[in-house]
């Protein structure tokens, strides 16, 4: 239910339930704020994964005298890491350029890639943020191509 709302909402309503309960915003506010808008975009693909896995395999782990916790490591996690790569990206793009929840769970005290990029580009120092854009886009790109290459390397060892 919380991620049918607009993600700027649930970040004011955030905000305003620290202010009403009287914790200082800050550090500890920001990664509670980025985890709870976040953490749906890393365990989606997750799940996907680990709903599409063949469950014989740890059947079969289990089977050849594993133990269900070492089943667990040898086998489930390694054929679940597609998914935490596909979760890792997804949640790093938008982390990387964020600004709002930095700005309103620590009254901008704390400022992150996003933020800089906003406050350059409102202070009419076009070229400034239009160069940490490409930055952050070269990052998002190169970690993008990072990703598909770990796939394709899966994909042809499995």
């Amino acid at each position: 239910m919380p991620m049918w709302i607009n993600a700027l909402m649930r970040t004011l309503a955030t905000a305003q339930l620290f202010t009403m309960l009287g914790i200082t915003l800050g550090k500890g506010t920001l990664l509670f704020g980025m985890v709870y808008d976040y953490l749906p975009f890393m365990i989606y693909p997750i799940y996907n994964v680990l709903a599409k896995m063949d469950k014989s395999y740890a059947e079969a782990a289990v089977d050849l005298g594993a133990t269900p916790w070492t089943a667990f490591w040898k086998v489930t996690v390694p054929l679940s890491m597609p998914g935490v790569m596909s979760g890792i990206l997804m949640v790093f793009m938008p982390t990387v350029s964020t600004f709002a929840i930095s700005e309103f769970l620590t009254n901008n005290k704390i400022k992150l890639f996003g933020t800089i990029i906003q406050e350059n580009i409102n202070s009419s120092m076009w070229n400034y943020g239009a160069a940490l854009a490409f930055v952050m886009l070269i990052i998002i790109g190169i970690t993008t191509l990072f990703d598909k290459d770990k796939e394709q390397l899966e994909g042809g060892l499995i």
